[in-house]
């Protein structure tokens, strides 16, 4: 056993040398005059001899605290060690400005290694300084009490990337939300109905935590919540109508401290207000009048490819023609060219395909029309010349890309008795070759005129079969449109399973370590389970209405206390250092118990 343990740890000892020695600072961006903040320095290494530059512009209110955390994992046999070594500072900024915190120095197994330089911006402060925190908001100088917030403090804005262009021409739509509160929670967001045009969303990064800016001279808070790539399809002025969302935030409470603990930490209270966005009106112009007779529709930048794989073929033989679109622009609607073929091929619909990736600068890929076409007749034939015409966004003109033409030479194939075209054939004469007998059939499984099968045993067995399951999908359809008819009872069956999907995202974030991730997502499944469960709103639902419900509905008061217990240390846990009752495992756990106490009890 002793011979096990030593391999492990020299199998630990291999791991921690061979990985790569990083040594960062990180800071906030922005700050207000006479705002404390954290100054972290962060290293993957055992190391001494920490030096952290002067800082002329800062006052050192404590510091260097250090910290370490480490974890070995054996994956496949593979041992991976992650180790972190931090030393904190708290610091207060003293003077406006732009100021750049030189690198800090340590020493790893005899070796120096520098930060990186950090720059923080320090502006104007309009009230008292306040310490930093951590949470989905970092602490900003907000309003003292309730009665000074206002429309200026907490609000969400629609940016536009142009306010006019032409139909069909893209544009990018960004919701934005700015805070000088600390945001708690964020729910039933209602989006912007977007008529008039084709919207596409864009992925954004999971709001988790939010950036600091520094807006007329004041830090706000801030994070993208939605953004769209828009399609204009009509000409006139079109409004993009707001986005709608409940924004849950901590105020200042004006009740009496009772302990250090209250001080330190400051006493607050949830509260939460339907924050509306502006209306944004955008100015869309026709497309010019002079509109050559081919235009497709299409709008952007693109170009036009066509190729064919086989140009010498045999009667019967398969071609393909491959027509392909590339570019930006509006290439999911474009519909197939048009394209003379020879009245001699058999042509099916074109194979559609894309690959189109929408970005900021409008959906950017490429589309491709495949065409099957077969050749009847032995001769020379030609796929004319065919055009593409769209409205070039770049250029403000209709722009005509061409492909083609294609030569093919089609011989006649062992066995064939299909007549060689010459070039002395009319179009009328393949037209008419086009249409004449191909081969018979020898293989038909053919039946007498005179056998009927109605009235047969097989008959009357298909008949009751398909009457009876009638029946069955009808009876179903009647109770499901019952049932879905009633939301509050569509809701409350299935608010476990909400619950149950809610959480398991929050395990993953917990095995992973994103504890803010994870807080925020466990309280979601719990205020989102009481919702459903009770019939109210997570807007109209505090801790003292939820727990009169529960009481109404016979909950026993040990359950209620739990659930309610367990959303307040998910909160504290956000805001303070993390003890045994906030630990992820433990709130995890407790939560899964309540859920399925509750689950028995509200049926």
């Amino acid at each position: 056993m002793k011979r096990w343990y030593f391999l492990f740890f020299i199998l630990i000892a291999q791991c921690g040398y061979a990985q790569e020695v990083t040594f960062t600072a990180s800071a906030p961006e922005v700050v207000e005059l006479g705002q404390q903040f954290r100054l972290i320095y962060t290293i993957n290494a055992q190391a001494e001899n920490f030096s952290a530059p002067a800082i002329d512009a800062f006052s050192i209110l404590a510091g260097p605290s250090t910290s370490q955390s480490s974890n070995v994992s054996i994956i496949n046999g593979k041992v991976t060690q992650n180790f972190e070594l931090r030393y904190t500072y708290i610091v207060q900024a003293n003077k406006e400005g732009n100021f750049t915190i030189p690198p800090a120095e340590v020493v790893v197994d005899k070796k120096t290694y520098k930060s990186n330089p950090i720059t923080v911006e320090v502006i104007k402060g309009a009230r008292a300084p306040q310490h930093e925190s951590s949470g989905l908001s970092e602490q900003t100088q907000q309003p003292s009490n309730q009665s000074q917030i206002s429309n200026a403090d907490l609000y969400i804005k629609i940016f536009v990337s142009k306010q006019k262009v032409h139909r069909e021409e893209h544009l990018v739509a960004t919701i934005k939300l700015f805070s000088r509160l600390n945001i708690t929670r964020l729910d039933n967001a209602k989006l912007p109905s977007f008529q008039g045009f084709i919207a596409e969303e864009l992925e954004v990064p999971p709001l988790t935590s939010l950036n600091r800016e520094s807006i007329n001279n004041q830090v706000y808070l801030t994070g993208v919540l939605k953004k769209y790539v828009l399609y204009p399809q009509k000409s006139g002025k079109l409004e993009i109508d707001p986005f709608e969302m409940d924004v849950y935030y901590q105020k200042p409470g004006n009740r009496r401290s009772r302990s250090m603990f209250e001080d330190f930490f400051g006493t607050v209270d949830t509260e939460g207000r339907k924050v509306t966005s502006n209306i944004v009106t955008i100015e869309v112009y026709e497309l010019p009048g002079n509109k050559p007779f081919n235009f497709s529709g299409a709008v952007g930048k693109l170009d036009l490819t066509a190729t064919i794989d086989n140009e010498n073929v045999k009667t019967n033989d398969a071609i393909n023609l491959k027509v392909k679109l590339s570019g930006s622009g509006n290439l999911k609607y474009i519909n197939p060219l048009s394209i003379e073929f020879p009245s001699d091929f058999d042509v099916y619909d074109p194979k559609v395909g894309d690959n189109i990736k929408y970005t900021e600068g409008g959906a950017i890929g490429n589309k491709t029309f495949e065409y099957l076409i077969i050749p009847r007749h032995a001769g020379e034939f030609t796929i004319p010349e065919f055009s593409f015409t769209y409205f070039n966004t770049q250029t403000d003109r209709y722009t005509t890309e061409k492909a083609g033409p294609f030569k093919i030479s089609v011989s006649k194939s062992e066995g064939d008795t299909a007549v060689t075209v010459s070039s002395a054939f009319t179009k009328e004469d393949l037209k008419f070759l086009g249409q004449d007998i191909r081969f018979i059939k020898t293989d038909m499984n053919l039946t007498r005129a005179n056998e009927f099968i109605f009235g047969s045993k097989a008959y009357w067995m298909v008949y009751i079969v398909s009457f009876v399951i009638f029946i069955l999908v009808f009876v179903f359809r009647r109770k499901k449109m019952k049932e879905n008819a009633n939301i509050l009872l569509v809701k409350n069956k299935k608010a476990n399973k909400f619950a149950r999907k809610r959480l398991k995202t929050a395990s993953v974030f917990m095995k992973q370590n994103k504890k803010e991730a994870f807080y925020e997502e466990l309280v979601k499944a719990l205020w989102g389970y009481l919702s459903d469960k009770l019939g109210i709103p997570v807007a109209d639902l505090s801790k003292d209405k939820a727990r009169e419900q529960l009481l109404n509905n016979n909950v026993d008061t040990e359950y209620i206390e739990q659930i309610l217990s367990i959303i307040d240390r998910c909160e504290y846990a956000r805001y303070a250092p993390v003890t045994e009752e906030t630990k992820m495992d433990t709130l995890y756990n407790d939560a899964i118990k309540v859920i399925s106490k509750l689950q028995q009890k509200l049926k």
